[in-house]
């Protein structure tokens, strides 16, 4: 087992045993030189980005290091300290944050109470009401987006949508612009283009689901490169994976 931040240190080491640059080693594996930096050097970043510990995957794999890698970088410290010990530390931090919100809502609602109270007092109690039921309960998310239609509007826009069922990250060239994404579980997001997306690498593009025409593609590899979407449909190896067609 090794860490993320082990992990890095090994494959630095082997990628300077083989004399590759990390100019070298993103055009082999489509992650970005910056990224290859702070996988083999940021040990802040390897313990905060939920994508790290995907990205390092695709090196190890690379690189066919024989290490099975795990999150955990605190083991160690958690196994040393009493059982009660740590339910006490967890105890104190829930109470820190309980009293910290509830300190927070008194005067959100007794500095609303007094801002209110300028107007009449009709009008006080109703906008009141309202403020505290807005406060007190969040808005529903917006109805999910699950059919998204393919159409041209007057501009020649095409839309679709992308949607994570775990981490995903991507390298996309939209109407040859270059964009980076990162999906988090259960996020979605809409991509608008006017002739083509160009999908450099997928990482974790199992996790992933593409919409097109009220369409859904999904896909069984880790890792996918050079996908394309245009007017007439999703290409990969020449093959449409919406309309079945090659």
């Amino acid at each position: 087992m090794a860490d993320l931040i082990t992990a890095g240190k090994l494959c630095k080491e082997e990628r300077e045993k083989r004399g590759l640059s990390r100019e070298e080693l993103h055009r082999i594996t489509k992650i970005p030189v910056d990224i290859i930096r702070r996988l083999e050097e940021d040990e802040n970043y390897l313990r905060k980005d939920p994508y790290a510990y995907f990205l390092m995957k695709v090196l190890v794999s690379y690189y066919n290091l024989d290490i099975q890698l795990t999150r955990d970088f605190d083991t160690q410290e958690q196994t040393e300290k009493p059982v009660e010990h740590r339910e006490e530390e967890k105890e104190e931090r829930q109470g820190f944050f309980f009293r910290f919100f509830k300190a927070v809502f008194t005067f959100v609602v007794i500095f609303t109470a007094g801002f209110l109270g300028l107007s009449s007092k009709d009008k006080n109690d109703d906008d009141f009401l309202e403020f505290l039921h807005a406060f007190t309960y969040p808005h529903p998310e917006p109805a999910s987006h699950t059919a998204i239609i393919d159409a041209t509007s007057k501009s020649g826009t095409k839309k679709i949508s992308l949607k994570a069922n775990d981490y995903v990250w991507l390298t996309a060239y939209i109407d040859g612009r270059e964009k980076v994404i990162k999906l988090r579980k259960g996020q979605r997001m809409r991509l608008s283009f006017k002739n083509k997306i160009r999908f450099e690498t997928i990482g974790n593009a199992d996790n992933l689901v593409i919409i097109y025409e009220d369409k859904k593609v999904d896909f069984e590899k880790k890792v996918v490169h050079n996908l394309f979407v245009d007017g007439e449909g999703v290409f990969f190896n020449g093959y449409n994976l919406v309309k079945g067609e090659s």
